[in-house]
This record gives C-alpha cells, sequence and structure tokens, in this order.
C-alpha cells in the first residue's frame, strides 16, 4: 500500500517536532522507555536501534537521522513511525488485552475507515482460505495466538505489538480478519500512526503470498 503523497508531506513539521522534543531528554531515558538499545558511541554522540517490524533501525543521537538496515535515510511515515514512538513512549507495562481500535481513547472515529484497508482487504484476499493465511503470517515470523480461527502476534515496534485475527466465516456469517492492538498502544503511538502500523502488517501478509 503507497501512502498517500499529502499524508506523507504533512509529516514533515512533525517529524522535525520530535526531533526538537527527543533532543531536551536524556537519551538512556528514552531508551528505557521505549524498549530501544542506546549505545554512546563518544561524548555527546550515540545511536539508538529500534526493531521495526523485526528489522533493526538506527536513529544517530543527537541528529536523529533515521537509517534503515541498509544504513540508507527512510521515507517520512518511517521516519514519523520511529521518531513519534520514541516521544510518546512512557514506559507503561503492556496490558496483555487485545482491543480493537475502537477500543482505544478516541479510536471510534477511526475504527470504520481502518477496518476498510486492513481487515477487509485480507478478508477479499485469503477469501476464507484459513490455512493460506497461516502460512503468510508464519513467513512474516508472526506469533500463533488462540483467537477466532487463526491469529498470529507480530511486534510493529517493541512496546507495539499487533494481533491479527481472522475468522473464516461459513454459511450463516462470512469471513472476517481484525487487527487488534494491546491496551496499552496509547501510551506508544497516536492513532493515526497505529492505524498505519496496522495497514504496513495487513500489506505486508498480502505481499507474502505473491512472492
Amino acid at each position: 500500500m503507497r501512502p498517500n503523497p499529502t499524508w506523507e508531506k504533512s509529516l514533515e513539521p512533525q517529524i522535525a517536532q520530535a526531533r526538537e522534543e527527543l533532543r531536551r531528554r536524556d537519551p538512556r531515558i528514552i531508551a528505557n522507555n521505549s524498549g530501544a538499545v542506546y549505545e554512546e558511541l563518544e561524548e555527546g554522540q550515540g545511536r539508538f536501534q529500534v526493531r521495526f517490524f523485526r528489522r533493526p533501525y538506527t536513529i544517530t543521537w543527537p541528529e536523529l537521522r533515521v537509517l534503515n538496515p541498509e544504513g540508507q535515510g527512510c521515507s517520512n511515515p518511517v521516519q514519523a513511525a520511529l521518531l513519534q514512538y520514541l516521544v510518546l513512549a512512557d514506559g507503561t507495562p503492556l496490558a496483555q488485552q487485545w482491543v480493537s481500535l475502537r477500543e482505544l481513547p478516541n479510536g471510534a472515529f477511526y475504527e470504520r475507515a481502518f477496518q476498510s484497508y486492513s481487515g477487509n482487504l485480507l478478508v477479499r484476499h485469503f477469501k476464507g482460505d484459513i490455512e493460506r493465511f497461516r502460512q503468510a503470517a508464519q513467513r512474516l515470523g508472526g506469533e500463533p495466538l488462540d483467537l477466532g480461527d487463526a491469529a498470529f502476534r507480530f511486534w510493529a515496534l517493541p512496546k507495539i505489538p499487533l494481533a491479527v485475527v481472522y475468522w473464516s466465516g461459513g454459511d450463516e456469517f462470512p469471513a472476517s480478519a481484525q487487527v487488534l492492538f494491546d491496551a496499552s498502544a496509547g501510551h506508544y503511538h497516536h492513532l493515526e500512526m497505529l492505524a498505519h502500523l496496522g495497514a504496513i502488517i495487513c500489506d505486508r501478509l498480502i505481499q507474502s503470498t505473491e512472492l
């Protein structure tokens, strides 16, 4: 799924604001609250390593450049996802309770649109084929969960797990799928970006069947 270019452009002031906020903080506290790893290279210089969908990204300190595992600069959505995560992470423990986007604070406004480009896309792609869904999830390193007919946990960021749940349906009910969040997710990201993370995992599940 290609992000909307207008939305990508709109993230630039948010990225700048996140950098400004982070530079006022102690990088070790940032790392402790977010689950990132901070390494001091020399006095006043260091780097964070943050796993983003299982891949190690580097954020330089204090420049706060976001680099992918190949050492290249990242798109605005990726920069915003990682930098805003470091800003917002407050160390709240995971609630170990799965909730829909609607159940997060102010999430009802986003829920209908989010479902249209997340769970509904999975239903149209997998057409009730649970085994094909399982194979796609396993390719991406999903951890099985005891939910629905098949469900897997994916780690978008160190403190943001996502659950993708699939129900195959039957004669009385159509197939359905939904992305769920830990109830603590609002302590780690904005709703808009949580929805974006959910869309990413759905897109990757679809792509993994097309390789």
